[in-house]
């Protein structure tokens, strides 16, 4: 008898995921009010692969992102990475668990203490997890390695954020996410702060790391262009609810969605990119 084949398990699996915020009273004896920024939110990610959440402003693709790296708890629902809870993970287990996923945050210029050397902001990632560590050396052999990965050199360790243009800082928080060497990187809105030319530059990088070492990209973008070139499949978010899912060309190409159509079109010369 041919043995049971038991099916991989999705790196990222998110399941009725749900955040409501409670909003200050508008009188004293009144009712508490509250906001759903999302309901009911499911998709599942495989190793290797890119999944891209768009929507507009105010849609909860931000708040998706903090809840699937426990920046935040969810009201209801399951964040699993490699089939662990995520929200029912504490202590050291957590921390453990963190070193498979990363972010990369949306303002290069704000993401970055400018108080530290290169350093220290690459491998902070390394000293907050606790990961035990050879000494110094082989923490700078490892920083030294991540910034090369980049694009960037060796002796850029030893100088400070404003040292950098805005293209050369957001590669050095990619190269933060990389040095716990992850299987997940989150990344919200990586290029909208910068420059069209760096835009590329960037996204090029992004996409050789992965296919370099097998990364998965959760992408929170509003450029349905960007999602497009960079992911396999996206997830369109209206007010926290899922209104659409699917692979990237055939949404974008054959949207269903009132509210998807409405994305595509506003896409400048929309039929170049898609």
């Amino acid at each position: 008898m041919m043995p049971l084949q038991v099916p991989d398990i999705p790196l990222l699996q998110v399941q009725h995921l749900g955040r409501r915020f409670e909003m200050p009273r508008s009188r004293l004896w009144g009712p508490a009010a509250s906001l759903q920024a999302l309901s009911d939110v499911s998709f599942c990610l495989q190793a290797g692969k890119s999944l891209g959440i768009v929507g507009e402003s105010g849609s909860g693709k931000s708040t998706l992102a903090r809840l699937v790296m426990a920046l935040d708890q969810a009201s209801q629902g399951q964040v699993l990475f490699k089939g662990v809870d995520v929200h029912q993970t504490r202590g050291e287990a957590l921390r453990h668990l963190r070193s498979g996923f990363q972010m990369i945050f949306q303002d290069p210029y704000g993401s970055l203490d400018p108080r530290q050397k290169i350093f220290n902001v690459v491998t902070e990632p390394i000293q907050t997890l606790r990961k035990p560590s050879d000494g110094r050396s082989e923490l700078r052999d490892r920083a030294a390695q991540a910034l090369n990965e980049v694009g960037l050199r060796t002796p850029d360790l030893d100088k400070y954020p404003h040292e950098f243009s805005g293209g050369q800082r957001q590669r050095i928080a990619i190269a933060r996410a990389l040095i716990t060497r992850p299987a997940l990187i989150v990344a919200d809105e990586p290029v909208s702060a910068l420059d069209v030319s760096v835009q590329a530059q960037v996204l090029n990088l992004m996409m050789d790391l992965q296919d370099r070492h097998g990364l998965s990209y959760l992408l929170v973008s509003h450029d349905l262009a960007v999602v497009n070139l960079m992911c396999d499949d996206v997830l369109v978010l209206q007010s926290g609810c899922v209104v659409e899912k699917g692979p990237a060309q055939q949404v974008f190409q054959h949207a269903v969605h009132p509210y998807t159509r409405k994305l595509v079109s506003a896409v400048p010369g929309q039929r170049d990119h898609f």
